[in-house]
């Protein structure tokens, strides 16, 4: 903690254990920069999950720096962007605080189109990610100093692939294994802290540490996330043991789209108008390839359609998909929606602009070969062959299926969630070319 409050490194990330006092340090750090910041530098943000969030944590919190140094500022009161707003006494002149949600777009949009002077991002692991790659941006172009905290989440989240793993770790004796082996640090003037039950929870008794680690089981997500503080899978997940980013991901330069044999646009419906709902389920469509023989299948492209009307549905997806037939036509053969949407697939086929391809529903369900229990067990025996690959274009799809959980009957189990949605339009792609791609029992 002393360590991390003499950083002066541009960028401080705070991981690790729950009740560890990560925030309560980021606190005092955020307070140093107020104090100590020069007379230019006014205007200083931090963003939650949500302000009830914010609300709870910062103002109400007795243990909050807000609290802490109450001595040191005036009371909150409601911003004009849509968030809170208080005001802190410096050594060199007062300094503006504004608390926003990361829920409310327009909020933190119009604070980080500002000139912040310094960033506080509290819980990475739930901030949408357009919000922390705006800070971080908004960070490194106004050389602003920026701190964050987080429990542990899952791997393949972008805020640790584009921005954590890539810094420098302090400490590294105290940093867990699963940890130290994704880190690529290659961007020293980003520290990293990890912050254990054992060295960094003083307040907590061996009674108290000892009950907390009794909450979840051993080796579960929550485990891994709250206990140790480290990435870890979600208990249950269908694919994600099976997958590895070395093998199943591949960057979209590399990919021969040449030696393609057939691309397809698989369709899965919802009704979801924000696409940044994920909790909501979402139009889908992905764009998946099929090399010689259906060797091998690759999720070229994964886009989320807001469900405003069947026009629209189709205008966008033909938008999207038009640099793909101008150049591949001969290979673009068929597009397929989900075989419940009868409107939708008749208004699409009249209104096709593609005379190459075939406008049809979706292969669901075929008695005795394809049902919900063979589509999952199908990827996954697609994945131990390393035949089931992602372009980087469709990290989103790839992200989804680590999440997947597997039900009790062996089928993906369905949250109604955009996650569901993702996995269901590529497996439109699977089941359309199923006799095909089963006839293969290995990768050649």
């Amino acid at each position: 903690m002393q360590a991390l409050m003499a950083d002066e490194s541009q960028i401080l990330l705070l991981a690790g254990a729950t009740g560890c006092s990560k925030s309560l340090v980021a606190g005092h750090k955020f307070a140093d920069w107020l104090l100590h910041a020069p007379r230019e530098e006014t205007q200083f943000y931090i963003i939650c999950e949500n302000m009830g969030t914010g609300v709870r944590n910062i103002l109400h919190n007795k243990d909050s720096f807000y609290n802490l140094f109450d001595f040191c500022r005036e009371e909150y009161k409601a911003a004009k962007e849509g968030g809170i707003q208080f005001i802190f006494h410096g050594l060199h002149g007062d300094k503006t605080v504004y608390i926003v949600g990361a829920d409310n777009k327009n909020a933190w949009s119009k604070i980080l189109g500002s000139n912040p002077d310094g960033l506080w991002l509290e819980e990475l692991s739930v901030l949408h990610i357009d919000c922390i790659r705006e800070a971080f941006g908004r960070a490194l172009s106004r050389r602003c100093k920026l701190i964050a905290t987080t429990n542990g989440g899952l791997p393949t989240q972008e805020f640790y692939t584009e921005f954590m793993n890539h810094a420098k770790v302090m400490f590294k004796d105290s940093v867990p294994a699963i940890e130290l082996a994704e880190m690529i640090e290659d961007k020293p003037y980003m520290h990293y802290y990890h912050f254990n039950m054992e060295d960094d929870a003083p307040h907590l008794t061996e009674d108290e540490k000892a009950k907390l680690k009794e909450l979840y089981p051993s080796n579960s997500f929550y485990y891994y996330s709250k206990i140790l503080g480290c990435r870890g899978f979600v208990e249950g997940a269908a694919y994600a043991q099976l997958m590895d980013k070395k093998i199943h991901l591949r960057a979209f330069e590399d990919i021969n789209l040449n030696n393609l044999q057939e691309i397809g646009l698989f369709v899965d419906i919802g009704s979801n108008k924000d696409i940044s709902r994920t909790d909501k389920a979402s139009t889908i469509a992905s764009l998946v390839g099929f090399s010689k023989g259906y060797q091998r299948i690759i999720v070229l492209e994964c886009w989320k359609i807001p469900s405003f009307s069947h026009d629209e549905i189709i205008k966008q997806c033909e938008e999207k998909i038009e640099w793909w037939w101008v150049r591949y036509m001969h290979k673009f053969k068929k597009i397929a929606i989900d075989c419940a949407e009868n409107i939708l697939i008749n208004t699409w086929r009249e209104r096709n602009r593609f005379p190459t391809i075939t406008v049809k529903g979706s292969v669901k369900h075929v008695a005795g070969q394809i049902d919900l229990v063979t589509r999952c067990q199908l990827k996954q025996q697609l994945l131990v062959q390393e035949r089931l690959l992602w372009s980087s274009h469709a990290i989103d799809s790839y992200n989804a299926h680590t999440r997947i959980l597997l039900d009790e009957d062996g089928a993906e189990l369905d949250l109604s969630v955009q996650d569901n949605d993702i996995g269901d339009s590529l497996t439109y792609g699977l089941t359309e070319n199923w006799n095909y791609i089963t006839k293969q029992t290995s990768r050649r």
